[in-house]
């Protein structure tokens, strides 16, 4: 719906001039310039409120990233990196606003409410890359973690949102380092390596042993 954008930017823009998240639905409504029965055909709450402007970030982020031709031709690692990179520019544009988020994004807080609607499209998302690297080779598929690879990426993005959040090195350069780190050890360690090898082998002497 038109207004649906009209009350996400009153939202923000009350957040931003306050240096604090709104908590009247009245008052984004005047900002917005709808009606409350507005506001209530496509929210019933300022916690979904929040939920759908998180969830447009996200669907913005993929949007860009697959528009791109060269994007179709990366690796799995590097259509993750690529993710995070683009989802930081989305992000970049709102940065006053999404500042106040700082203290919604507490170290254990593993399910944050904002994030409801995102972190299912996140995990989707992560879910088809892993599968495309386990089909490529690139990721190895081992009994021990249960194929739960894409769980392990949810706190690493709620860590990286944390890191970008208190980064005050200029453009952010930190972020783009510790997003590169935290994606090539991950891979590193989803990638077939040292521990794979060795239980070939023993699947292998087992093998001729029974022979």
């Amino acid at each position: 719906m038109e207004f649906k954008s009209s009350i996400n930017r009153a939202y923000k823009d009350i957040a931003v001039a306050s240096g604090q998240l709104p908590a009247s639905i009245q008052e984004v409504c005047d900002q917005a310039g709808v009606e409350r029965s507005e506001f209530n055909d496509v929210f019933e709450n300022l916690i979904e409120l929040q939920q759908s402007i998180w969830q447009t970030y996200f669907l913005d982020t993929i949007r860009t990233i697959e528009a791109s031709e060269v994007y179709q031709k990366y690796i799995v690692r590097e259509k993750l990196l690529a993710f995070y990179y683009t989802l930081l520019e989305v992000l970049k544009v709102d940065w006053d606003f999404l500042i106040l988020y700082q203290k919604e994004l507490r170290v254990w807080n593993y399910n944050p409410n904002f994030l409801k609607l995102f972190k299912p499209l996140f995990l989707a998302f992560v879910t088809e890359l892993v599968d495309e690297g386990k089909e490529r080779g690139e990721i190895s598929e081992r009994l021990i973690l249960g194929g739960d690879y894409a769980g392990w990426h949810w706190p690493q993005c709620l860590f990286l949102l944390r890191f970008w959040l208190r980064d005050k090195s200029n453009e952010a350069e930190r972020t783009d380092q510790a997003i590169d780190k935290a994606v090539n050890f991950g891979f590193d360690y989803m990638g077939p390596n040292l521990i794979d090898s060795a239980f070939d082998l023993a699947k292998f002497l087992l093998v001729k042993s029974k022979g």
